[in-house]
C-alpha cells in the first residue's frame, strides 16, 4: 500500500486529506510543521506528500527545498495544498521541486485527478 504524508497545521484540513487519502487506498501519516515533514520523510518514507505552504516553525516552501535537496533513497511526490492561487507562489513551489499544486478548497475528484496525473493512482 502506497502511503501519504499530510502536512497542514489545519487539523480539519489533515481529516478531510486523511479521509480523501484512504478512500483512495493510501495509509496516511501526519504532520502538523515543516520539520515534522523533514524528519518523517526520511524515516517513513512516504510515496507522496500533499503539503500547505503555511507551514509552522519550518514554511512548506522551505520544506520543500529541503526535501529536493538532501538525497533520500526515494524521492516522494510532493503536491502543495494551498488558499493561496497566487500565480508567483505557484511558480515557485513547481521552480522549487513540487509535482503538482492544489488550490483550497478542493474535492476527492481533485486530488484523484493530480494523483493520476502523477502516476499514483
Amino acid at each position: 500500500m502506497a502511503t501519504c504524508l499530510i502536512a497542514d497545521d489545519s487539523k480539519v484540513i489533515r481529516l478531510l486529506l486523511s479521509k480523501i487519502m484512504s478512500n483512495l487506498g493510501f495509509s496516511v501519516i501526519e504532520a502538523e510543521d515543516g520539520e515534522d515533514v523533514i524528519e518523517l520523510t526520511q524515516t517513513q518514507e512516504p510515496d507522496v506528500i500533499i503539503m500547505d505552504w503555511s507551514l509552522p516553525v519550518l514554511d512548506g516552501i522551505d520544506a520543500l527545498y529541503k526535501l529536493r535537496a538532501s538525497n533520500l533513497p526515494k524521492a516522494p511526490k510532493i503536491i502543495f495544498c494551498s488558499s493561496s492561487s497566487d500565480l508567483d507562489r505557484i511558480n515557485q513551489a513547481i521552480k522549487g521541486g513540487a509535482d503538482d499544486y492544489i488550490i483550497k478548497p478542493f474535492d476527492e475528484d481533485i486530488v484523484a485527478s493530480k494523483l493520476t496525473i502523477l502516476g499514483l493512482l
